[in-house]
């Protein structure tokens, strides 16, 4: 009867890719849901007993051989390619040649034609529920043995072009019961998701890394904390961030107090932001006093403080006081020209034009952060290009220049959409539906502004309650 008009399409949709369409499968699924053998509701459905003894009966004629390449294959994964069934397997080529040829042959395996014209012999299980009953059939310490080597191997390829993900390697590791090395491999699959802007990927790699006892757990607190606050969970953050603090080596502090100070800024708390951006500047000067540093540190301390200051700088503009934000902004300028740090420079050239855009000095605006947009380009730094880009946007509006002023905020919203960062891509669309308002285009500043809401409501929220200040940021 479920299975009638109005049955559910999601229990259906299940069914289907169980069995993926295979009428016997259906008919055998259909009696055990029928006969409440299989809840509905259940995350994981075991294989009826019918499809079970199918499946076993496919099996029998198979070779030892075959079975051993069907066990590696199993713990490799529904498709598979032939190297690297040849290494985990333990076979000689001819034989995994030959035995792969025999399971052809049966049925159990299929191979994949397009793969092969391009040079890469891959193959595929015949069915899902082939590959798991193999590999539940397998002995634990037989599993552990073909994960080991499916790591291995992985490994070995992971330095070529198209090497093996980080992620492939450390799943294979963790089940082979090698935690040590899983966790090693799941802070690499981390930094690879970090490095493509997959935020979420990345916070449960590195989780799943910190469960499994990495050594630097500061170090992957920090990370942690990185991955939250470019998908806006504040609160979760600045837990993240504290936890490094107190675990992490003394010369990580600064860096760490810079961090709580910008998700404060975020959350529009500028008292606690001024607190911890002078909790860095206090953590630099400790750093400057315990060592003796060549010029080339010097350099990159006076880079650093550079970055704190342009940061500290727009904490005080958002509290009105103009007059210390100026200077701080001007020594932010020269400390990043002395240490010749290009990222300082960018960041505060970037700070002068958002204060020249807040005392109308058209001139001066243009000047500071089309400066800050070159040296962001030359470094291919796309959070500061995305920067840049919507201050002169900001200030291009205000000069009247709307038509420039939405092209460039265009291109910032581009940019913070593939970053993932979520709360500058809410205020970059909320940017962008005033100019588009202000051009008269309604519906289209509409479309923006929805979404807009859509991502500031989903920002910063804790047990249920909504940051005002979040929704205020234009400018950063």
């Amino acid at each position: 009867p479920w299975l009638e008009a109005g049955a559910e399409d999601g229990l259906a949709a299940r069914v289907y890719r169980e069995t993926e369409g295979l009428p016997f499968f259906v008919a055998e699924y259909l009696a055990a849901i029928g006969s409440g053998a299989l809840g509905t509701e259940a995350a994981e459905w075991s294989p009826p007993g019918g499809v079970r003894d199918l499946l076993r009966s496919r099996l029998l004629g198979v070779s030892d051989a075959g079975l051993q390449l069907l066990a590696a294959a199993a713990v490799v994964g529904r498709s598979f390619d032939f190297e690297t069934l040849r290494e985990v397997s333990g076979r000689s080529e001819e034989e995994t040649i030959a035995g792969l040829e025999e399971l052809i042959a049966q049925g159990l395996i299929q191979e994949m034609r397009d793969g092969a014209a391009r040079g890469h012999l891959a193959y595929d299980f015949s069915h899902e529920k082939l590959r798991s009953l193999i590999y539940d059939e397998a002995s634990l310490a037989r599993r552990r043995l073909l994960h080991r080597r499916a790591a291995e191997a992985l490994a070995r390829r992971a330095g070529r072009a198209h090497g093996a993900l980080p992620s492939q390697i450390a799943r294979h590791e963790l089940l082979a019961g090698n935690e040590a090395a899983a966790a090693a491999s799941f802070r690499a699959a981390g930094e690879r998701a970090r490095d493509l802007y997959a935020h979420s990927e990345a916070l449960d790699h590195f989780r799943t890394a910190l469960g499994l006892g990495y050594p630097d757990s500061a170090g992957l607190h920090e990370a942690i904390g990185d991955a939250l606050t470019a998908l806006g969970e504040y609160g979760a953050a600045l837990s993240s961030y504290a936890t490094a603090a107190a675990h992490g080596a003394p010369g990580t502090l600064a860096g760490l107090e810079h961090k709580l100070s910008t998700v404060y800024a975020r959350r529009g708390e500028w008292e606690m932001a001024e607190a911890h951006i002078q909790a860095a500047l206090v953590a630099l000067d400790a750093a400057g006093e315990s060592e003796v540093m060549g010029r080339g540190q010097e350099d990159g301390a006076a880079g650093t403080r550079a970055a704190v200051y342009a940061d500290w700088s727009l904490i005080v503009r958002h509290q009105g006081r103009l007059d210390q934000a100026q200077e701080l902004a001007e020594q932010a300028l020269a400390l990043a020209e002395a240490g010749h740090d290009e990222h300082a420079l960018a960041q505060a050239h970037n700070m002068l034009g958002i204060l020249a855009t807040g005392r109308h000095d058209q001139t001066a605006a243009q000047r500071h952060l089309e400066r800050s947009l070159e040296l962001a380009e030359r470094l291919d730094d796309a959070g500061a290009r995305a920067a840049a880009l919507n201050n002169l946007a900001l200030a291009r509006s205000a000069g009247g220049d709307v038509a420039r002023a939405l092209t460039l905020t265009e291109e910032a919203l581009r940019l913070c959409a593939a970053q993932g960062d979520r709360h500058h891509e809410a205020a970059l669309h909320n940017n962008l539906a005033d100019l588009l308002h202000a051009a008269g285009r309604a519906d289209e500043a509409m479309e923006h502004l929805k979404q807009a809401v859509s991502i500031f409501a989903e920002i910063g929220v804790e047990a249920g309650d909504v940051q005002p200040e979040i929704w205020k940021l234009a400018e950063w």
